[in-house]
């Protein structure tokens, strides 16, 4: 009976290590999130990372499970795997502001490894000291090897359920990756209090401490954060604070901004004489009037709704796709969303794919996870059905960062390679003249009128002046967007964040960047 209750207990303690794992990878990819964005290389250090962190972790615990067979051991690495978990949302914070404005791909693997290894480390040295203490000899040391790695197994597929459909939407991440490490280090530190009490009230004196950081927050005068949300899809976030003159006075009014992993996506003043949307909004609008009277048209992605808004005020009738349900609940309670804008919750693509049937006279590609588009949007497969969506004479635009030039231009040029391998004709309008600070307009159609359908004040820019010989051709098989956008998201995210931090702010630090 003591040798049963005993192998139950350490199945239990795999159960947790192995659900404690997986939230912290996910609570870790969403963690750089603000501060890296979500692409692909995003996950793919957090997964290198992880698995790197386990197999040292492996190694490292089934050393020592040769040398000291004393349960205290096992005991020791829990709560220090607790310990690092608990630290986690604050290491991770640290390491973000030192290296943030580093080169990109050296700032995520450095990032990652200082906040992720040392828990997943000490996390992975659990399994070979559970095996060690169940397994009294050398027959049993199979099934009891089988028994821990399904058992961690199962506890890491709850914990990826749990953590990503429920606790990170409803709970964020920072108090959630705390109560993981309670629940990681309290069993551990209840048993080695009998002995060590020093190791205990270490544990408890950080969980304290954390708890104070997680529900402190430094906040500058004037500024608010009406609403902060983290889940799978990133961080979104409103914010208002003070208008400010250039000597740097309070001035009046407020400026309410939506940032999607600390990337502006929608801004609105309520001073009469100040800026109510983007500028790309204007450029759309302008090159909307042409189209007939009540015309149909489609927006994937919503944003504040500033653009929908725009077209209900023209009088079309307007569907928007968005993927985030939060971006929509947002932009109702604190951007003014009209209320006859057509809201669907979906990807795109599924929602053009099963929405093919309907005719737009304008459909608008407007969608961004921070700086990144989905890439899986912008393939000639994906363009290809887009293209039977619109009416004879529609229009279709896409917004995106203003580089078309050079090496951060490849991404762009690559769109419009791949637009006209989808038999598009394509112009391309900026918004300003600096690439670093302006957006791009691609407006295409299925047709030889896109040149004609455009007012004669946009200026274009023609396509053929570009040389597209390096372009890719974007394919469901071959999605290289976040590859050959890389050094414009760079720069975009780092323009960015230097605009609200050092000029809208005027060498005031905006606390959405601490």
């Amino acid at each position: 009976m003591q040798a049963l209750f005993k192998s139950r207990f350490f199945y239990a303690l795999s159960f947790i290590e192995g659900g404690a794992v997986m939230a912290a990878e996910l609570m870790g990819a969403k963690m750089m999130a603000p501060y890296f964005g979500s692409s692909l290389y995003v996950w793919a250090s957090v997964l290198a990372v992880t698995l790197g962190g386990l197999a040292f972790g492996y190694f490292a615990g089934g050393v020592l499970s040769q040398k000291s067979k004393n349960p205290l051991s096992l005991f020791w690495v829990l709560l220090l795997a607790a310990i690092f978990v608990l630290l986690m949302p604050f290491i991770s914070k640290t390491a973000f502001m030192v290296v943030g404005e580093k080169a990109l791909l050296p700032s995520i693997i450095f990032s990652s490894v200082v906040f992720l290894l040392p828990p997943v480390f000490f996390m992975g040295m659990v399994s070979p000291l559970i095996i060690s203490n169940i397994a009294n000899d050398i027959n049993q040391v199979g099934r009891a090897s089988g028994n821990v790695y399904a058992i961690s197994t199962l506890g890491g597929i709850t914990a990826t359920f749990l953590t990503g459909f429920y606790i990170i939407p409803h709970f964020g991440l920072t108090i959630p990756c705390i109560f993981t490490g309670i629940i990681l280090g309290i069993i551990p530190a209840t048993i080695i209090a009998k002995k060590y009490f020093f190791g205990t009230t270490l544990f408890f004196l950080i969980t304290a401490w954390s708890f104070y950081k997680a529900l402190t927050y430094d906040m500058q005068p004037g500024i608010k954060i009406p609403y902060m949300s983290e889940g799978l899809l990133g961080q979104v976030m409103v914010a208002d604070y003070p208008n400010f003159n250039i000597d740097g006075t309070t001035a009046e009014g407020t400026n309410r901004i939506l940032f999607v992993n600390r990337i502006t996506q929608a801004q609105i003043n309520d001073r009469v004489d100040s800026m109510k949307h983007f500028n790309y909004v204007d450029f759309i609008m302008r090159a909307c009037t042409y189209l007939p009277d009540e015309s149909k048209t489609l927006v994937c992605g919503l944003g504040g709704g500033s653009l929908p808004n725009q077209l209900i005020k023209n009088g079309y009738s307007v569907d928007v796709c968005e993927l985030d349900e939060r971006i929509y609940d947002v932009a109702k309670k604190y951007f003014s969303l009209n209320p006859n804008v057509n809201v669907t919750i979906d990807d795109a693509r599924h929602f053009i794919r099963t929405h093919r049937q309907n005719k737009y006279n304008l459909i608008v590609l407007d969608m961004f996870k921070g700086e990144e588009n989905p890439s899986h949007c912008f393939t000639t497969e994906a363009l290809a059905e887009l293209k039977t969506m619109l009416a004879s004479t529609g229009l279709l635009v896409i917004n995106g960062n203003g580089f078309i030039n050079g090496e951060k231009g490849k991404g762009t040029r690559s769109i419009i390679a791949t637009l006209k391998n989808a038999g598009f004709n394509v112009m391309v309008s900026p918004t300003d003249e600096d690439e670093a600070y302006r957006n791009l307009e691609i407006w295409a159609t299925p047709n030889h009128l896109v040149k004609y359908l455009l007012p004669r004040d946009i200026e274009l820019l023609n396509p053929d002046d570009y040389n597209l010989a390096d372009a890719t051709i974007f394919t469901d098989d071959k999605p290289q967007m976040d590859k050959l956008n890389l050094a414009a998201y760079v720069e975009w995210r780092k323009n960015s964040i230097n605009y609200f931090v050092n000029e809208m702010q005027r060498g005031r630090n905006f606390p959405v960047f601490k």
